[in-house]
């Protein structure tokens, strides 16, 4: 842990002196943001009553704003920097050191989604908050914004994990920089981070919300937004959980018998 802390120091640091990467990255977001909104304005003005599957527009704003506090936690990136790490020889060295390679991954990630998350999550968090604190009461918004930590924090465990499996395809693949882009389109279909699960077709939707992909944005999101029962956040916390464990001891399976098997191109 120890070392971890001192990776996770030294990654921060590096992430405040590229100001400039960092404010072009808010750019994008915000830009991104703006984009979405418009199209669910074009969406619901052509609409009779104004409610999609359950969501009026002031909740789908919501969802949206929720949605990118929620990704603003799993910029990770750990899939692109192993897959680099193999393919440049730089693995030898890692796997030499006195640290742990995927603690190294685990705290550099979280390094990189704490600039993100300290300049846009939390006020974005307050923010939402304040709105949900004038709609119901302060108290129910603040316990909402609290059980949202906690689930993003298992959200981030199981993004980091998911990375880590689709980031060992650097072991097998020459080139598989093409094959993680795609595993990053794939996952914001998935999770909800495009648009909410809810409005996909109910056969389809059934399919969406039985992977595990769903609780690393639309789960959480719909806890803040108050679309989930007691009883649903209690079942979906506990799959949660089950999903967190099966992804922690494939990484483990594929990285022993991965690292057997490696090939060091470059170096």
């Amino acid at each position: 842990m120890k070392k971890g802390l001192a990776y996770y120091r030294f990654c921060l640091k590096a992430e405040a002196k590229y100001r400039v990467n960092f404010i072009a990255y808010l750019l994008h977001g915000f830009i991104q943001l703006v984009a979405v909104l418009f199209i669910w304005n074009l969406v619901y003005s052509s609409t009779d009553s104004g409610v999609i599957e359950g969501l009026n527009y002031q909740e789908i704003i919501l969802y949206t704003i929720i949605s990118m506090i929620t990704t603003q936690f799993m910029v990770l990136d750990n899939d692109f920097q192993i897959a680099g790490d193999i393919q440049d020889g730089n693995l030898a060295y890692e796997l030499v050191r006195p640290v742990s390679y995927i603690t190294k991954l685990f705290f550099q990630g979280i390094a990189r989604s704490t600039t993100s998350i300290v300049l846009v999550g939390v006020p974005s968090i307050i923010g939402v908050i304040i709105y949900l604190s004038q709609q119901e009461s302060l108290a129910i918004a603040l316990s909402r914004a609290c059980l949202f930590l906690i689930i993003v924090t298992l959200s981030v465990g199981l993004m980091f994990c998911v990375n880590l499996l689709f980031g060992y395809s650097a072991f097998y693949l020459n080139y598989s920089w093409g094959f993680l882009l795609f595993k990053g389109t794939f996952i914001s279909l998935l999770s909800g981070a495009l648009f909410p699960l809810a409005m996909l077709p109910e056969s389809i939707r059934g399919f969406f919300l039985k992977t595990p992909f769903q609780y690393m944005l639309y789960f959480p999101t719909m806890v803040f937004l108050g679309k989930l029962s007691p009883e649903e956040i209690v079942t979906n916390l506990i799959i949660q959980v089950i999903w967190l464990g099966i992804f922690i001891l494939l990484c483990v399976v594929f990285w022993r018998h991965a690292i057997k098997t490696i090939t060091i191109n470059g170096g």
